[in-house]
């Protein structure tokens, strides 16, 4: 694709998104193996608070709205998507799997009969390893459901696809109900699908790519005008929630509640960001430098949490929490790029890195 034929702020908008990801997983570094959490100091507390606070909601979904803009409604027939998809995505995702695997007893982080145990589970689900696959695995999901929502939102009007996206905004209030009421609207154990399932998680990101693309024509001012108040007003939100619950809550999963990918904060701070990345017009001096960080993303993402835990192990004795998260992000985010980009020239690259 040509450099015209790109749409300049997805570009700006992926290789932002990857960077928030590194910062997300370098901040868990300083409190979390994703069951337990504990904080070394406050200085701590308040690096992980102001730096997650922002990247944490928004970074998957931005991702996720980022594929939405380009691909719905498919285009093409849906065993061409499936293919370009699946291809593209599937392939070196489970090459990674593989890689997760058994890579890591190469310099003796784990047994070589740990490492074949993990590839026996390789082909089921990640292992703890690379839980970060998680985002692959639902992303995959979203890409067999896109060539069945297409014909709704090519024929739907702005009206039906504001009502759909109403539905999705009130279910990312159930994390919340939940926490008050417990199960709601139809849950019990012998019934995981309840009223508003099928309305609900990540595909209300696909519809709300789509609507603001086909949808929303806001001018510059008027975007900046509400998304900026809107989007520190849940930054602030979120922050005060997580420093309440860090003093009060035994688990990540409680104590991230507010952040989550779907909660009504990131929902609209994922909007607002997305919005406030679509008034980039033009490519810029470093768009260059930029265009290649978000065509090797994927592959980035995919090989990063190989080297960010070592990256962090070798910093944080050396450097105060803050500048030891966000210079493992940075440093990781560059060794990826370089480390995806090489790989990705070789003959079979693509199949390895996408």
């Amino acid at each position: 694709m040509s450099q015209k034929q790109r749409i300049v702020f997805l570009d700006w908008l992926r290789a932002a998104a990857c960077l928030m990801v590194m910062l997300v997983h370098a901040s868990e570094c300083v409190y979390s193996d994703d069951y337990s959490f504990s904080f070394p100091s406050e200085l701590a507390r308040w690096s992980v608070m102001f730096i997650q606070g922002f990247v944490r909601p928004v970074a998957v979904p931005l991702f996720l709205m980022a594929s939405a803009y380009l691909l719905v409604p498919v285009k093409t027939g849906t065993g061409a998507f499936f293919k370009k998809r699946f291809t593209r995505v599937g392939i070196p995702f489970v090459v990674f799997l593989f890689l997760y695997a058994f890579l890591p007893a190469v310099w003796g982080e784990f047994s070589w009969t740990e490492a074949w145990a993990n590839v026996k589970q390789a082909g089921i689900n990640f292992i703890p390893r690379e839980s970060h696959l998680w985002f692959v695995y639902m992303m995959l999901g979203l890409y067999l459901v896109m060539p069945v929502i297409s014909p709704w939102l090519a024929k739907a009007s702005k009206k039906e696809e504001r009502f759909f996206l109403g539905l999705w905004a009130f279910t990312l209030c159930f994390y919340w109900l939940r926490d008050i009421f417990g199960p709601v609207f139809g849950e019990c154990w012998w019934n995981p699908y309840p009223l508003f399932y099928y309305v609900s998680g990540f595909i209300g990101y696909i519809v709300l790519g789509h609507y603001i693309r086909t949808r929303m024509h806001w001018s510059a001012r008027k975007t900046r005008m509400i998304c900026v108040p809107v989007l520190i007003a849940c930054y602030v939100f979120g922050m005060w929630q997580f420093y309440h619950r860090s003093f009060v809550v035994a688990t990540p999963q409680e104590l991230e509640m507010h952040w989550q990918n779907d909660t009504i904060v990131a929902g609209l701070m994922s909007g607002c960001v997305f919005l406030l990345f679509s008034l980039i017009k033009k490519p810029g001096r470093c768009y260059g430098l930029v265009r290649k960080i978000s065509e090797a993303s994927y592959g980035m993402y995919l090989m990063h949490m190989l080297m960010l835990p070592a990256v962090f192990g070798l910093l944080n004795p050396l450097l105060p929490v803050p500048f030891a998260i966000i210079l493992t992000a940075v440093v990781t985010y560059f060794l990826s790029f370089i480390i995806s980009r090489l790989i990705g020239k070789l003959p079979f690259g693509k199949y390895i890195v996408g």
